[in-house]
């Protein structure tokens, strides 16, 4: 069973084909909210998860490693915000103001880092996340897809979530859905307006 399978999407993505092995009983991640942050890993050799297609439609905002600009690049729908990571802690900062002011953010990792780099970027996330006055009881999810097809899904405390994390083995991929704006302070709303010219 694959990521791709346990999130319902509402549209077919062209060069996408969700695989047949479906397990309809296997609990889902839950749906795209304001608020929330995704952490998901991909493969820019490979070709995007549906589920990962779903989430870059309609996230607000799409931080990247640029090892995965091609994959954004063709992934991002038409008026979609993504930006580049400048590093793991500038990264992890941005990500979790985005979701503390509201907006709903994918923060997409390269699959198959060393166990220590993912569980620091987790980490980073975490920390930033407790920074800004968050509660260790945010609600997490996360869903778990060994290289095998074999899924599971937990939802664990946020302040047991690095440790859950190192937990897995390298080939695992992970996605992770954590409710930012469940704890602390109230988020701040901003009007923008804007006509899409850049400049």
């Amino acid at each position: 069973m694959s990521i791709a399978e346990l999130v319902p999407v509402r549209h077919v993505v062209p060069g996408v084909a969700p695989r047949l092995d479906r397990h309809p009983s296997f609990p889902s991640l839950p749906g795209i909210a304001p608020g929330q942050l995704w952490l998901i890993e991909l493969d820019g050799a490979g070709p995007m998860p549906l589920a990962a297609h779903q989430v870059l439609d309609l996230a607000n905002v799409v931080i990247y490693d640029r090892s995965l600009a091609d994959t954004v690049a063709q992934g991002l729908p038409l008026g979609g915000y993504a930006e580049p990571a400048l590093g793991a802690e500038p990264a992890a900062a941005r990500s979790v103001r985005f979701a503390r002011d509201g907006w709903s953010v994918a923060r997409l990792l390269p699959v198959g880092l060393a166990p220590r780099e993912r569980t620091r970027r987790v980490q980073d996330i975490v920390d930033e996340l407790a920074a800004s006055g968050t509660v260790g009881r945010l609600p997490v999810a996360i869903l778990a897809e060994a290289a095998d097809g074999i899924a599971e899904r937990l939802d664990v405390r946020f302040d047991d979530l690095a440790a859950v994390v190192a937990s897995y083995p390298r080939d695992t991929r992970l996605t992770i859905v954590i409710d930012a704006s469940a704890g602390g302070p109230a988020v701040r709303l901003h009007a923008v307006a804007a006509n899409g010219l850049a400049g």
